[in-house]
């Protein structure tokens, strides 16, 4: 795969993980992206486990909860989903 197409893919894993995260926070991507710190959300067990449920079913991946509730930006949660796609 080139650089270019991984890029690609790296970019489209991050922009769906933003509309996802944006759509369990009440938040748009743009959002997000200026101000990514979560606590400043409604990031609660409840969001946590509806992120989960949706970053799951949409990449086909498994993320431990507990993990997932640990992350305090939106960049690291795209890191994770990327972390847990290379897993597969």
């Amino acid at each position: 795969m080139s650089t270019e197409t991984e890029s690609g893919s790296e970019a489209r894993v991050a922009a769906q993980v933003m509309d996802i995260l944006g759509g369990v926070l009440n938040a748009s991507p743009e959002e997000l992206a200026a101000e990514p710190v979560l606590a400043g959300y409604n990031w609660d067990s409840m969001a946590t486990l509806e992120a989960l449920v949706a970053l799951e079913g949409e990449f086909g991946i498994e993320i431990d909860l507990r993990e997932l509730h640990t992350q305090h930006t939106a960049g690291d949660l795209v890191n994770l989903v990327r972390a847990a796609i290379d897993a597969r």
